[in-house]
């Protein structure tokens, strides 16, 4: 973000940065195109190995602050190729609109649209035979985890009776009052106060009230959740972790049973794509597999 406003955009569309979906890959995966007029898309993952039985699948909302990368930039790419193959399951992960050139709801706006397609004739000649979607899951980490939330918390002309599970992982949220662990924060994690202030000020509407974190977008209510398995995630280092506990606490106020939340102590924000390979990322995927069986 320069002085005067005004935003430079390195271009992860391309390689190094980006990944190419490919057929012939240990997890094999493919691009398809979901309304041509948004320039929506997904990139589809199939396991390694199809089994004969119905396979879960999961919607994956990737991160990034609602500013920044796709389903094919390199460790997105990576982790839900992992996802795939750790759960055995077809991940459906969506490359929404980013601010500030779309802001919000427009994030919102194409997951909706990205579910809706899942579930129509077009869908269908891309998913693979075995992907069961009476076992649907969804998923998001960070600014993904706040953008399922609100388009759950929404629910408009959006049904979704085989949705089994909603798995957030350091869900991207805030107020203007400033948690103990925000307030903790000494600039030098992964996330920063400068920078998860930043990402608000581009992605919140500019023509709505109020303008700042206490935009109903950056907090939706927990009540709004469906009544199904909901699993949190957070990392001891990670200045948002504050947010995840109060979310847990919130739905078991509410008498919700079936609710977890993992904490890895050691962990900063997006450890499982940070380090893909890492034993707190292979520690998280066996208990996504718990979740998702």
């Amino acid at each position: 973000v320069q002085t005067d406003g005004t935003i430079t955009r390195q271009d992860l569309d391309k390689p190094p940065f980006f990944v190419p979906a490919s057929a012939s890959d240990h997890v094999p995966s493919v691009d398809v195109t979901i309304d041509p007029a948004t320039k929506l898309w997904a990139r589809i993952y199939r396991p390694p190995v199809l089994a004969d039985k119905p396979l879960p699948v999961i919607v994956y909302v990737h991160g990034g602050g609602f500013c920044l990368f796709t389903p094919g930039y390199k460790d997105y790419h990576r982790h839900a190729a992992r996802l795939a193959s750790a759960t055995s399951s077809i991940v459906f992960s969506v490359a929404y609109r980013l601010a500030p050139e779309h802001r919000l709801p427009a994030a919102f706006d194409d997951v909706r649209a990205a579910l809706l397609w899942l579930f129509s004739s077009d869908a269908q000649h891309h998913l693979s035979a075995s992907a069961d979607l009476s076992r649907l899951i969804i998923m998001g980490d960070s600014a993904g985890g706040n953008i399922i939330h609100n388009v759950l918390a929404s629910s408009e002309g959006l049904e979704l009776p085989g949705l089994r599970g909603v798995v957030l992982l350091q869900p991207y949220y805030g107020t203007e009052e400033r948690t103990e662990s925000e307030k903790e924060s000494d600039e030098q994690g992964v996330l920063t106060i400068k920078n998860i202030d930043t990402c608000w000020v581009l992605a919140l509407p500019e023509s709505d009230q109020p303008t700042n974190r206490d935009h109903p977008f950056c907090s939706p209510p927990a009540e709004r959740l469906p009544e199904v398995g909901v699993m949190v995630v957070t990392g001891g280092r990670d200045l948002l972790r504050d947010r995840s506990v109060m979310l847990v606490e919130e739905l078991k106020k509410l008498g919700r049973k079936a609710v977890e939340l993992h904490v890895f102590p050691e962990e900063d924000h997006a450890f499982y794509v940070r380090s893909v390979d890492g034993e707190a990322s292979t520690e998280l995927m066996s208990l996504i597999s718990t979740f998702v069986s």
